[in-house]
C-alpha cells in the first residue's frame, strides 16, 4: 500500500514539475514577444519624432533664408507664399523673429500676425528683447531649453545665425513643446502612454501607464537633433494594452497540467491496486474474455460515434462558412448604403476607417473559402482516375488569367506525364499553386510561370516555377503549415492556407511536396502523386 502511494506521488511530482517548466517557458516567450513589439513601436515613434523635429528646423531655416533674401526687396517683389504655407503646418511655433540691426531690418511672425511681411514697431519690438538677447549670445545654430513658462507649460527656443560671417542677422523662435509634440505624436503608438523629456523637464505626456507590468514591456530611447538637443522618449503600455497581452490559455496550461498530474497519480495508484486484485488466474481469464467482448462492442460503438461526429463537424463547418456570408454581405450592402446616403458628410478620419471595412470583408470571405477548401480536401471521397495534367493546368491557368487585371502572365508548359489521381483534389492542388504564382509575380515587368514534369523511379514529379518575389530557403519547411505567412505585413500577404491545402492534397495521395526559392528571383514548388501500387490505401 505504501509503495503504491509513493509511486503515485512520484508520478504527480514529475508531471507537475514538467508542467510548471512548460508554463514558465510560455510566459517567458510571451513576455519576450511583447518586449520585441514594444521595442519596435518605440523605435518607430522616435524615428517619426526626429524626422518631424528636423522638418521644423528646416522650415525655420527656410524662413531665415526668405527674410535674408527678400528683406531689402520692395513689398510687391516678395514671394513668401510657399514658406508661409509650410510654417502654418508646424504647430506650436508661437513666435518667429528676424533681427538684422546692421541693416535696420526686423520681421516677426506671431499668432496675432501670422504673415511674413509683418514689421513690428518699436514698442512691440521691445517685448522681444529678452529673446533676441539670448539669440545674440548663441555662437551658432542652437536649440535651447527646456524652459517652463509661468503657467507651467514647457517650451524651447531656436536660434539661427546668419551664415555670412560679416552679417548680424539672427532668427529666434519660441516653440510650445506640448502643442508641438502633441501634433506629432497624437496618432503614434495607440494603446501606449508616451512621455518625452528633456533633462529633468517633461515636455509632453499622454495616457496613463499600466501598473505592475514587466520592465521589458516599457520602451525608452533617446533622440538627438542636428542642433545637439537630446530628448528621452518613453513608451508605457496602458492598462487596456497590458490586458490584451495577457493570454488566458497560458495560465490554463498550468491548471490543466496540474490536473493531469493528479489524474495520472490517481490512475497509477488505481492501476496498481487493480492489478494486485487480479490474483486468481481463473477469474482473470473470465474477466479478460468478458473485457474483450465488451471492448469489441465499445470499439464498434466508438467508431460509429466518431464517424457521426466527423460528419457533424463537416456539416457544422460547411453551415458556418455558408451562414457567415449573409452577415458579410449585409455589412457590404449597408456600408455602401451608408456611404451613398451620407456622401461628403464624413470627416477624413471617418472616410479612412470606412475604406478599411470592404477589404476586411473580402479577407473574411477569402478565409471562409480557404477553410471550405481545406475541409473539402480532408473529407471528400477519394477516387483515382487517369488524369491529363497538361489539360488540367491549362484550364486552371485560363480561369486565373481571366480575372487578372495586371500585366499578362506567360505560361510555359513542359512535359507533363499523366497520373492516376483524384481529379477534384488535383484541381484544388493546381489552383492553389498557380494562384500563389500569380500573386507573387505581380509587379514584375515580365511575368512568367513554368509547369514541368518528369518521371523519377517510376513516380511523376511535377514543378510549378515562377519569377516572382521568391523566398528565403530557410523558411521553406514552415510555409506548408496552416496560417503560416512568410510575407506578414506586406501588400502581397496572403491567408496562410493555400500551401497548407496543397500539402493536404499531396498527403492524401501519399506523395511529397517541397519548395525551393531565391529571394527576389524565383519560387519553385515540386510535388509527387504516388501511384496506387505504392500509395496503398488513400482516404
Amino acid at each position: 500500500m505504501l509503495a503504491r502511494l509513493l509511486l503515485a506521488l512520484l508520478v504527480a511530482l514529475v508531471v507537475g514539475i514538467g508542467t510548471v517548466e512548460v508554463w514558465k517557458s510560455l510566459k517567458s516567450s510571451q513576455a519576450q514577444q511583447v518586449a520585441r513589439f514594444v521595442t519596435s513601436e518605440s523605435y518607430a515613434a522616435r524615428s517619426q519624432l526626429i524626422r518631424n523635429v528636423e522638418r521644423m528646423l528646416q522650415t525655420l531655416k527656410s524662413t531665415q533664408a526668405l527674410w535674408v533674401n527678400s528683406s531689402r526687396l520692395p513689398n510687391q517683389q516678395r514671394n513668401s507664399d510657399a514658406t508661409d504655407d509650410e510654417m502654418a503646418k508646424v504647430a506650436g511655433v508661437n513666435i518667429v523673429l528676424w533681427d538684422d540691426p546692421a541693416n535696420h531690418i526686423r520681421f516677426a511672425r506671431t499668432a496675432d500676425n501670422p504673415v511674413f511681411d509683418f514689421r513690428p514697431d518699436e514698442n512691440e519690438w521691445q517685448t522681444y528683447q529678452g529673446l533676441l538677447k539670448r539669440a545674440r549670445l548663441a555662437s551658432g545654430n542652437t536649440l535651447a531649453g527646456p524652459f517652463v513658462a509661468e503657467d507651467g507649460r514647457p517650451y524651447f527656443e531656436v536660434y539661427l545665425v546668419e551664415q555670412n560671417a560679416s552679417a548680424t542677422g539672427r532668427l529666434a523662435a519660441v516653440v510650445d513643446a506640448h502643442t508641438f509634440l502633441d501634433s506629432l505624436l497624437q496618432d503614434a503608438s495607440p494603446g501606449y502612454a508616451l512621455r518625452v523629456s528633456w533633462g529633468d523637464v517633461v515636455m509632453y505626456e499622454r495616457g496613463e501607464p499600466a501598473q505592475n507590468v514587466p520592465e521589458s514591456w516599457k520602451g525608452a530611447g533617446k533622440i538627438q537633433s542636428s542642433m545637439n538637443s537630446l530628448w528621452l522618449v518613453e513608451h508605457f503600455p496602458t492598462s487596456e494594452m497590458a490586458n490584451s497581452y495577457s493570454v488566458l490559455a497560458t495560465d490554463l496550461t498550468l491548471l490543466m497540467g496540474l490536473i493531469i498530474a493528479v489524474l495520472m497519480a490517481t490512475l497509477t495508484f488505481e492501476n496498481w491496486r487493480a492489478h494486485s486484485r487480479a490474483s486468481a488466474a481463473e477469474v482473470a481469464e473470465r474477466r479478460l474474455a468478458e473485457l474483450n467482448r465488451s471492448l469489441e462492442q465499445q470499439v464498434h460503438e466508438r467508431t460509429r460515434e466518431l464517424a457521426n461526429r466527423t460528419a457533424d463537424l463537416q456539416t457544422i463547418a460547411d453551415s458556418v462558412a455558408h451562414d457567415m456570408r449573409n452577415p458579410l454581405n449585409a455589412i457590404s450592402v449597408n456600408l455602401a448604403l451608408l456611404e451613398a446616403t451620407h456622401e461628403g458628410k464624413f470627416s477624413v478620419q471617418s472616410q479612412t476607417v470606412l475604406q478599411r471595412i470592404p477589404a476586411a470583408v473580402r479577407q473574411m470571405a477569402d478565409i471562409l473559402d480557404r477553410l471550405l477548401g481545406l475541409s473539402t480536401v480532408a473529407h471528400s471521397t477519394f477516387q483515382r482516375e487517369l488524369l491529363d495534367m497538361r489539360e488540367m493546368v491549362e484550364d486552371v491557368f485560363e480561369d486565373l488569367a481571366a480575372s487578372e487585371v495586371e500585366s499578362v502572365v506567360e505560361l510555359k508548359l513542359g512535359d507533363l506525364p499523366t497520373v492516376q489521381a483524384d481529379e477534384k483534389l488535383v484541381g484544388i492542388l493546381l489552383l492553389n499553386l498557380l494562384a500563389n504564382a500569380f500573386k507573387y509575380t505581380r509587379g514584375r515587368e515580365h511575368r512568367r510561370i513554368e509547369v514541368t514534369g518528369r518521371m523519377q523511379d517510376g513516380i511523376a514529379v511535377y514543378s510549378v516555377i515562377d519569377n516572382g518575389t521568391g523566398f528565403d530557403q530557410d523558411s521553406s519547411e514552415r510555409m506548408f503549415d496552416a496560417f503560416h505567412r512568410l510575407d506578414e505585413g506586406k501588400p502581397t500577404a496572403g491567408l496562410g492556407l493555400g500551401l497548407a491545402i496543397a500539402a493536404r492534397v499531396v498527403g492524401r495521395h501519399k506523395g511529397r511536396i517541397w519548395a525551393e526559392g531565391v529571394p527576389g528571383e524565383k519560387a519553385a514548388f515540386h510535388f509527387t502523386l504516388a501511384p496506387p501500387q505504392q500509395a496503398g490505401s488513400c482516404t
